[in-house]
């Protein structure tokens, strides 16, 4: 085996075709995102003979005259080859040292444990409790089974849609009562979807500030999807769910007529049956509330035109999943059911393409009724996302001396997390 810098090729091949997990901070797009934010990106992994067998992407943040180096996300190696992981840790080690190195974090996007909705643990599944033995036995610090939501930390839990053996129908069946109906109703609307392009990202800020504004939870600043958006060219997938109130109408008008002249040859009886008149009074209230949706309709085209969007998301893609990673919705048009609308068919979309994983990513971990974001969890919950808890942060002091100088000048308390705002995002 041979430790060594990578060139972009080499990286690109490896994290394009390897079976491990592998995350969208980790892909080679995010080369340009990096240098953007001012850090340098070396690409450090390791070869058995002309083949990569593991790799990741390391930002360079200057740190007290010298640098932390930060992998997010990494490294990508299959964890459970003790040597590997022993060979990689080690000799990466060695390279710190030779390259200014003051601190060293990582947090691999490897499985900690996983829990079904319901957040009752998957005894099956085990725990991967020696990941983190053996990365505390070569020197690194874990940051703890954290939970919440930190300006210096990755999410440490996630919602998963497992889609391996699976068909839209048998997905759909595992939705709860109001999944169904609401993706029903969004069908029943007409509701459709459009893959925004880069220039259109301000259609997506749009409702994602309006989102940031109802709920009252801060977000990211219009700059930092903007990077993403120009940066992650095809990795980035931005669905519009909207709806066309022309089309809407015409719908609406259809099923109108169609009642109404069903009422009148249920009128047309002369003797009619208790049956027979308990029907006609429920068609006269789907026509008198048909007729009102009709209203509301055209008074809505009038003030706020034909074409109205519902909801979007940001979503990355990488070789094994889809991730969701921000999104927004119009409250005014809730009733369109857009969001639902949107996670259908982003669904539908990793069906058609491959992907096993439908990630509806982070939740802070609290899963009381107390809890921070409980109502996303529940959102989540509702398509049967399991949950998956992941190892977390380690880090590692490479240069003790300059470190302990370093606190001594009274900057132990910004450190990391100063650093952190800069480059890590929930």
């Amino acid at each position: 085996m041979q430790f060594t810098e990578l060139t972009v090729k080499e990286y690109s091949t490896f994290m394009s075709t390897t079976p491990l997990m592998s995350h969208y901070f980790q892909v080679k797009e995010n080369i340009k995102n990096r240098e953007q934010e001012g850090s340098t990106v070396v690409l450090l992994g390791v070869k058995q003979g002309n083949e990569v067998i593991a790799a990741s992407l390391f930002s360079k943040i200057p740190m007290f005259g010298s640098y932390m180096y930060y992998s997010n996300r990494g490294p990508v190696l299959d964890f459970h080859n003790k040597e590997l992981v022993t060979y990689y840790f080690k000799s990466l080690d060695q390279y710190l040292k030779r390259n200014q190195c003051l601190l060293v974090k990582v947090d691999p996007y490897w499985i900690y444990k996983t829990y079904d909705k319901d957040v009752n643990y998957k005894a099956e599944n085990g725990t991967n409790q020696a990941i983190v033995d053996l990365l505390e036995s070569l020197g690194y610090s874990h940051g703890g089974f954290t939970r919440g939501y930190t300006t210096d930390t990755q999410v440490r839990w996630m919602s998963v849609l497992y889609l391996d053996n699976q068909t839209p129908a048998m997905i759909m069946k595992q939705f709860d009562s109001q999944r169904k109906r609401n993706v029903k109703k969004s069908q029943k609307y007409g509701v459709k979807i459009r893959m925004l392009a880069p220039e259109e990202l301000n259609v997506f800020l749009e409702l994602y500030k309006e989102t940031e504004e109802r709920t009252g939870m801060l977000g990211r600043d219009d700059d930092y999807f903007r990077q993403f958006a120009e940066n992650y060219d095809n990795k980035v997938i931005m669905p519009l769910a909207y709806i066309d109130l022309d089309e809407h109408i015409g719908s609406l008008t259809e099923e109108l007529n169609t009642a109404e002249t069903k009422r009148d040859q249920m009128m047309t009886h002369d003797n009619k049956s208790d049956k027979l008149i308990k029907k006609i009074a429920d068609l006269d209230k789907q026509i008198n509330q048909l007729q009102q949706n009709l209203l509301d309709a055209n008074e809505l085209k009038k003030t706020d035109g034909r074409i109205l969007n519902l909801a979007a998301g940001m979503y990355f893609e990488n070789h094994f999943e889809i991730n969701y990673f921000s999104g927004g919705s119009s409250n005014k048009y809730s009733q369109f059911m857009g969001p639902y609308a949107m996670h259908w068919y982003m669904i539908n979309y990793c069906f058609e393409h491959g992907y096993s994983r439908y990630n509806f990513y982070g939740i802070s971990g609290d899963f009381s009724e107390t809890g921070e974001d409980y109502g996303v969890y529940r959102f989540k919950r509702g398509f049967n996302a399991q949950i998956e808890e992941l190892v977390g942060d380690f880090t590692k002091v490479i240069n003790k001396p300059k470190y302990t100088l370093y606190q001594t000048a009274g900057k132990a308390g910004r450190g990391v997390k100063t650093i952190g705002r800069k480059i890590i995002r929930k």
